[in-house]
């Protein structure tokens, strides 16, 4: 008996296949491989998760989801939001990619196809049930986030990344160095703090999904990543694009990480103070634009998730466990496997080191809520101490405001 695939794909995504000779593969492909009858479904701008949702048939045995991380997120959101097992594979044809990147699906290498990690999954890959993340009501499979560097994921025009692909974002990257900072107030892991950042990203993928694949067991163990960012200066800066561009981790970069399960982002309507270097590059462009930079002091500033707007903050974050099913490259899960191996191994040879010590348990699984996993200027921290990434630097009306080192 045939097996029955849905195509979910958007038309106007091209960064990585200018042209739509990659349809009549996949169809080919799928025939061929399972007998697949294949249905498509091309999106327009109106496309809602409710419209993919009304397409997800009880006969159907695959989905694949063809587009940048706009179209994959509402696809994945209309399986999770139906609470459906059909596994789903995923074509990345836009410019971040960010979770395909994740799931080591799109090829890295100059020159190299795009697309041609993007088929294997479908017929070798193994379905393995991923977290997404949800802010005010609507899922995300990468990040959702604000402030500056945030908006500066949703600038490009999509022209500008079918010929640019990601150098589309280095222009907007350049524009945020002359905005403020933001204070934030955030609301995670059982406390509330202040924070002056630039960008504060809730992330369900390693690093923001950019610069190296991340342990796709992080994609499955029920948390999210706070990222703070503040860079002041050029050097600050750099070291941020190099960090998330090419995976490298260099302690200039001001880039703190708490783990959460759910979080409340909100702004401070108060404007938050330039740095010299920002305040010289926003003179540099006032003159050069002929208009002083805008600035807000609103406290509903732009939400981003996966490369679009959604609304305003306040943000309310939470994690979705094993919302959704994915077909991931067998490679990466026996990576997984082995990487779990290898830490039980240490584990036991820790234990049999300090005789009577209960058996330590899997470090990844062992995520505590509200502990510092990262920050690329200290790393000796107690768990569960905020001010172990951040200091106590001022106070706005009485309250006590932290905000990166």
């Amino acid at each position: 008996m045939a097996k029955q695939a849905l195509v979910v794909y958007n038309p106007t995504a091209k960064s990585q296949n200018p042209d739509e000779s990659w349809i009549a593969r996949l169809v080919a492909e799928l025939g061929h491989q399972d007998n697949y009858v294949t249905t498509l479904f091309p999106t327009t701008p109106e496309t809602t998760v409710k419209d993919i949702i009304a397409l997800l048939r009880p006969d159907l045995d695959l989905v694949v989801a063809a587009g940048g991380d706009g179209t994959i997120r509402s696809v994945l959101a209309a399986l999770a939001e139906a609470k459906s097992a059909i596994p789903a594979a995923l074509m990345p044809l836009g410019t971040g990619n960010v979770l395909a990147r994740n799931l080591g699906i799109v090829d890295e290498r100059f020159f190299a196809d795009p697309l041609s990690r993007a088929f294997d999954p479908i017929a070798t890959g193994v379905p393995v049930r991923i977290d997404m993340g949800m802010m005010n009501g609507h899922y995300f499979a990468g990040m959702a986030g604000a402030g500056p560097l945030s908006d500066a994921f949703m600038v490009p025009e999509r022209e500008a990344k079918t010929n640019f692909k990601n150098l589309a974002y280095a222009k907007a990257m350049l524009e945020t160095m002359a905005m403020p900072p933001i204070i934030f107030k955030v609301t995670a892991a059982g406390r509330t703090f202040k924070v002056e950042a630039s960008g504060i990203f809730v992330a369900n993928v390693e690093d923001l999904g950019l610069g190296k694949p991340c342990d796709i067991r992080l994609l499955t163990d029920g948390y999210l990543d706070l990222h703070v960012l503040n860079p002041k200066n050029f050097a600050e800066y750099v070291a941020i694009g190099f960090r998330f561009a090419a995976g490298h981790d260099d302690e200039k970069a001001p880039h703190y990480v708490l783990r959460v399960k759910d979080a409340i982002i909100e702004v401070v309507p108060k404007k938050g103070l330039r740095s010299r270097f920002q305040d010289a590059v926003n003179k540099i462009r006032s003159i050069l634009e002929g208009r002083p930079v805008p600035e807000s002091r609103s406290q509903f500033i732009k939400a981003m998730i996966d490369g679009e707007e959604v609304g305003t903050t306040p943000m309310r974050v939470t994690v979705m466990p094993h919302a959704v099913t994915v077909l991931v490259p067998a490679a990466r899960v026996e990576e997984s496997q082995e990487q779990d191996k290898l830490e039980h191994e240490k584990a036991q040879e820790e234990r049999s080191k300090q005789s009577g010590e209960p058996e330590p348990v899997n470090a990844k699984a062992a995520a505590v809520e509200g502990q510092v996993v990262s920050d690329s200027r200290k790393s000796d921290y107690e768990p569960g101490e905020v001010t172990a990434f951040i200091n106590i630097a001022s106070t706005h009306d009485g309250e006590p405001t932290i905000a990166p080192r």
